[in-house]
């Protein structure tokens, strides 16, 4: 991201939450004016204050160190993309989103930490091995994107990087998965079955993120019973 679109995107923020101020107390309005972004005007018949209700939370998503301090100062949460490691996020964007928050007078404690990490799982063993290759698919197109290789440098993985970066400009796309092994998978995966996902989710995710998305496989997403089981694990966990 150039200074341009990060001094956009900081306004945009301080734009939309001085508008929200202002709805709070149409009486003494919290006009915003930036290079890129102004509030300078809000007729009565526009005003829907003052409600009964705090102003709706703020999320940005994140990856790199910019955006993660961005969050870290301005915002209620951050969602956390997948494309960043357990190692990555513990290592480079927990400590990013924290000096953002010292310079708002926070602490992490004060932000929402939404991750959604990958998934890699199924009712047996073989089940899990198939998910495991799609999910080299899935990692290998997200790789070979220049933006998210702050990640794959964190892990020495830059000729990686920049190899799938290559094939995905020649259109290899079905050659690139083989690119992700088996260890780099587990940096970025959970891999489990089934009958030990929440087990797993709790012992990568604890002490990570304070909210987690769960992008079950539809199999799982229609057993009832089995969802029940994991989000009351989650939740007594």
């Amino acid at each position: 991201m150039d200074g341009a679109a990060r001094s956009r995107l900081r306004e945009y923020l301080l734009c939309l939450k001085a508008m929200f101020a202002s709805f709070q107390d149409g009486k003494q309005p919290q006009w915003f004016e930036g290079e890129h972004y102004r509030f300078k005007l809000m007729p009565p018949f526009f005003n829907p204050g003052p409600i009964d209700y705090p102003a709706p939370p703020i999320h940005i998503a994140a990856v790199n160190t910019y955006m993660s301090r961005l969050g870290g100062e301005l915002c209620d949460g951050i969602r956390l993309h997948p494309i960043g490691t357990f190692a990555y996020t513990k290592g480079v964007v927990l400590p990013a989103i924290a000096a953002g928050a010292a310079k708002s007078g926070r602490t992490l404690a004060n932000i929402d930490l939404v991750g959604a990490p990958f998934l890699a799982t199924g009712r047996d063993e073989q089940e899990v091995a198939k998910a495991k290759r799609a999910l080299k698919q899935h990692i290998a197109f997200y790789a070979s994107t220049r933006t998210y290789h702050s990640v794959l440098q964190f892990h020495g993985w830059e000729r990686v990087g920049q190899e799938l970066h290559n094939m995905s400009r020649e259109g290899k796309w079905t050659e690139m998965p083989a690119l992700i092994t088996d260890d780099m998978l587990e940096e970025w995966a959970v891999i489990a079955t089934h009958d030990r996902l929440a087990e797993v989710v709790r012992e990568r995710c604890a002490g990570l993120f304070t909210t987690v998305l769960l992008d079950l496989p539809p199999c799982l997403r229609d057993d009832d019973a089995r969802l029940r089981e994991i989000v009351d694990y989650l939740h007594r966990s």
